[in-house]
């Protein structure tokens, strides 16, 4: 008798939490890849060894449409593994190993429309503003509005990155030491012109009350400012499209702080160029981009405070951080140089064309020519704004491309085949 008011029991739970979701209507879509992996001298080092491998990973995506204009967006990932490894729970520093080998759940967001405007909140992707340019897409919990206005799209989001005021987690140790993000934007569409601006505010606290035997920027308050146009244009054949970010902001010496700088400056300007022509099933194109890199001269100023974003990657090894992340980072041929991660104090020129015989299929090749903005840097460690403005998420988020400290300049071609679909991305601007 007891074991069936058990049994009982269960299936009483398992209805109660079944039946209020038999009544929403549920769309679900996801996809799975399995790839291989044949890296031959990407170091550029005659005695380097190839390395081959297999990778799998398993998405699905479900929209709970629980009323008229109330739904729930989910995304979780499963078997995100390389065959022959043990699970992990994490990626190497320089590169990926096994995740997880169970579920894990990557999105919830709730979107509710209303007369005034769709409010979203929920844990999703940010940084993910524009084009892929400059983007470094991880999840944190935020709140949205955007509204339609005539040709224009109104945004307003709050982020939070980092909370410490949490009294369960921390008690009563850490007091306003979070990190915030604050944007406004506005996005104007035609059927020929997409173009909006941003403007972000971030203020990290997380690390005033750090010891500065844990590295700068221990015992500092970080206020940054970021503004960031971008376009995309289609007539005919031809399409282009470019995005800027300018970024400003103080690194502010807390009382009791030892830091031998004291306050210092970080600014950053990127900015990107694409243009190509479609000619039957042939397209033909090129881009220009630019990061600004970090005067060595300057002790007071961080110039290279921002990145290409790991979004972005034009070769297949050169700045791909896909392929870093996925396969490891690959050395470049002076020690102590490398070409993974995302570009940084840099300039890349890029002609490529691309065949697609087929709506599913299309072949690609480039050739790209990259060249250092700063022919050095510090012998001290120098902090990227991305550092600064990024949660801790399973990639690094602070710079490691430092392939221009013995190296000027360098070309690089590659051919690429895409079978799509390409992930897709959460943005601000869709």
């Amino acid at each position: 008798m007891k074991k069936l008011l058990v049994v009982f029991f269960a299936l009483s739970l398992v209805l109660a939490f079944t039946m209020p979701a038999m009544a929403t209507d549920v769309e679900v879509s996801g996809s799975y890849y399995v790839r291989g992996w044949y890296d031959a001298n990407s170091s550029l080092n005659e005695e380097s060894t190839p390395n081959a491998l297999y990778q799998q990973r398993f998405r699905i995506s479900a929209i709970f449409k629980v009323a008229r204009g109330l739904k729930l967006t989910t995304r979780m990932d499963a078997m995100e593994i390389t065959w022959g490894e043990a699970p992990t729970g994490g990626n190497h520093a320089n590169g990926y190993t096994n995740e997880a080998t169970s579920w894990s759940v990557e999105m919830t967001k709730l979107d509710f429309a209303t007369k005034f405007g769709l409010i979203s909140a929920g844990i999703w992707d940010t940084n993910t503003w524009g084009l892929d340019f400059g983007n470094n897409s991880y999840t944190v919990g935020a709140i949205n509005w955007m509204a339609p206005v005539g040709k224009f799209l109104l945004v307003a989001k709050i982020e939070k990155a980092i909370e410490k005021d949490a009294k369960i987690i921390n008690g009563d140790k850490y007091d306003d030491n979070d990190q915030d993000n604050y944007i406004a934007a506005v996005v104007y569409r035609t059927p020929s012109l997409t173009a909006g601006l941003l403007y972000k505010y971030i203020r990290n606290a997380a690390n005033r009350d750090l010891s500065p035997t844990l590295g700068f920027p221990s015992g500092m308050l970080v206020t940054i400012d970021v503004l960031s146009p971008y376009f995309k244009w289609k007539a005919g054949d031809l399409y282009a499209e470019g995005q800027l970010y300018w970024l400003k902001g103080d690194y502010t010496k807390e009382d009791g702080a030892f830091y031998p700088a004291g306050d210092t400056e970080v600014e950053g300007l990127d900015w990107y160029v694409m243009a190509k022509y479609k000619i039957a099933a042939f397209t033909v194109g090129g881009l220009v981009a630019y990061a600004q890199g970090d005067d060595p001269n300057t002790t007071k100023t961080n110039e290279g405070g921002l990145s290409a974003g790991w979004d972005w990657n034009p070769c297949l090894i050169l700045w791909n951080d896909d392929f870093n992340y996925k396969a490891g980072g690959a050395l470049g041929h002076v020690a102590g140089s490398t070409t993974n991660g995302e570009m940084s104090n840099a300039w890349i020129y890029q002609v490529f064309a691309e065949a697609t015989p087929m709506d599913k299929l299309s072949v690609k090749t480039s050739y790209s020519y990259a060249k250092a903005d700063e022919s050095r840097r510090d012998s001290l460690t120098r902090i990227t704004a991305q550092s600064l403005t990024s949660a801790p998420t399973t990639r690094s988020t602070t710079t490691s491309t430092t392939w221009w400290d013995s190296v000027t300049s360098g070309q690089a071609t590659t051919t690429r085949v895409r079978v799509r679909p390409r992930r897709s991305t959460t943005r601000i601007s869709s």
